[in-house]
């Protein structure tokens, strides 16, 4: 028996309150607006900056920059790619939504047409089920970076690096890896079963092992949050309606360390001007709204004091929320206990 870590997934019913939190807006795309659209007939692609004058491979991926947390639900069909005329010249894309970066990345089905002009048009829905809105369900509004832009290819397609291949978490080298600043809260005491209530860990949840996370994380509702509705179905296996990754996503503390190149640079994988930003952890405002609006309780990993009384300050890295993400995303999944 197997199933995905849905730790957070409050299956009740979803309070359908009007939005309150500031629109959403897009921050950056990849290509730029513009981009290649002056460079000469059969250029190269080897440049890799937005500007008028440098080419777009024929095998990229879009890439979407936001600046609020997406509401989880459909992106498919929610950009348009197309040459010419839309309806005869339509590009099939598929959608990934990296929650840690506010990224949503649109890959094609097929390579792009050589020096030939392309529209990329985020298509507006009145359906949050669909499309691109806020968390709070706020809408998507246009700010400084237009949300219908185009772009010319050059001769071909560029050799990327080959993404780097994920590390394969199972349950226990999440306990003893990226889960570890958890435990010092969530973990079951030894003599829990002959203790008072107290001596389990907060919510009923056990980080501490594979047996623990099998019985009290995986399949098991949250108590303390609003994503509800969309954790159903194939949304169990969604980094995005996981409550463990909000509370992990609104302390900052928890985008440093391991995760910078040389210089101290932020490797994403993105492109620019997608990458300039990357790294980040959310606005003030955004972790606030996080709290009042979807996920409740103290952001983890919970800072505590030792038995001096000294303040202890807890925090994983941006490389453990890579992790972390990944493993909900591959399906959490934890051996049945013998």
């Amino acid at each position: 028996m197997s199933a995905a870590f849905t730790t957070g997934c409050d299956l009740g019913p979803r309070d359908e309150a009007a939005a309150y939190g500031a629109p959403l807006h897009l921050l950056a795309s990849y290509p730029a607006d513009g981009q290649g659209s002056n460079a000469s007939f059969e250029a190269d692609v080897l440049c890799d900056t937005p500007t008028p004058d440098c080419p777009l491979p024929t095998n990229l991926a879009i890439e979407l920059r936001f600046d609020r947390f997406l509401l989880p639900g459909s992106l498919d069909g929610s950009l348009a790619l197309y040459s010419g005329n839309p309806p005869a010249n339509g590009v099939a894309l598929r959608a990934e939504y990296d929650m840690i970066e506010r990224v949503v990345v649109y890959r094609p089905s097929r390579r792009l047409q050589p020096n030939t002009l392309y529209t990329a048009e985020l298509v507006p829905s009145t359906n949050p089920a669909q499309g691109f809105w806020a968390f709070d369900r706020a809408p998507l509004v246009e700010g400084a970076v237009p949300l219908r832009f185009s772009f010319s290819t050059g001769s071909g397609p560029r050799s990327e690096p080959a993404p780097e291949a994920p590390t394969r978490d199972t349950c226990d080298t999440m306990t003893r890896g990226p889960l570890d600043s958890c435990v010092t809260c969530h973990a079951t005491k030894a003599d829990a079963e002959t203790s008072p209530p107290s001596k389990y860990p907060p919510m009923g949840l056990d980080l501490a092992s594979s047996r623990g996370l099998y019985y009290t994380a995986i399949g098991q509702v949250a108590h303390q949050t609003e994503t509800g509705n969309s954790a159903v179905g194939g949304g169990l296996r969604s980094p995005a309606t996981s409550y463990l990754m909000y509370k992990l996503l609104r302390k900052a503390e928890n985008f440093s360390g391991e995760g910078e190149g040389e210089g101290g640079s932020c490797l994403t994988g993105y492109h620019p001007p997608v990458s300039d930003s990357g790294c980040q952890p959310p606005p003030d405002d955004e972790r606030i709204r996080l709290r009042e609006w979807f996920v409740l309780g103290d952001p983890m990993p919970k800072d505590g004091t030792s038995s001096s009384g000294e303040s202890i300050a807890f925090a994983t890295t941006r490389e453990n929320l890579v992790r972390i993400s990944a493993w909900i995303a591959a399906g959490a999944t934890c051996p049945e206990p013998d």
